[in-house]
């Protein structure tokens, strides 16, 4: 055997492992919040001792940050699975991708977790998905920072709403076209 294909092996166990630390840690932040997992019963859930779990996410901010990066990945391969984007498409996307798990949402998306700034290395990513959301918008005229910020923040609001209103219904859900019209009508109307 080759010392490459050792290398390997030894990358797909490794990365086969985190997938296994993360879903599991995705699970215990459905079940007790974001802010509540714990590395020892995550390890324990997992069949590990917390000394075997602390050489792949050596704490807390740690796991949040390979949690945070593992969102924005999903995110991105969501919003490929919705192209072409338009401002409807992305929206419905980020909205329907946001409700589906709102413990990632809270991660992602709002500073629910005192203490925790994600890495470089994860912003970039999370950048990479607002930067797909933001080039469905300026397809469709959307292009000064601040009328970005606004939808943002109404999307965000709808999705907010949904969560916490009805978060097994579409009460808030089924207003995002007309909320998303209501916004470009506007932005159209603002232009000289």
């Amino acid at each position: 055997m080759t010392e490459n294909s050792v290398d390997d092996r030894v990358t797909r166990r490794r990365r086969a492992a985190v997938e296994e630390i993360l879903a599991m840690a995705w699970t215990l932040a459905a079940e007790q919040g974001i802010a509540g997992i714990s590395l020892r019963e995550l390890a324990s859930r997992l069949g590990m001792r917390p000394q075997s779990l602390a050489w792949y996410v050596p704490s807390r901010n740690a796991l949040y940050d390979r949690m945070f990066a593992h969102g924005h990945q999903q995110f991105l391969e969501c919003l490929s699975a919705a192209e072409p984007l338009d401002v409807h498409r992305a929206a419905r996307a980020f909205a329907g991708f946001c409700v589906a798990n709102p413990a990632r949402y809270q991660l992602i998306a709002q500073r629910t977790v005192p203490g925790f700034t994600p890495s470089a290395e994860s912003v970039a990513l999370a950048r990479r998905a607002f930067g797909a959301w933001r080039a469905a918008l300026a397809g469709a005229g959307v292009t000064g920072q601040e009328a970005v910020d606004v939808l943002t923040a109404v999307v965000k609001g709808v999705v907010d709403q949904q969560i916490t209103v009805d978060p097994t219904g579409d009460r808030f859900l089924r207003h995002l076209d007309l909320v998303i019209d209501m916004f470009l009508a506007h932005s159209a109307g603002a232009r000289p």
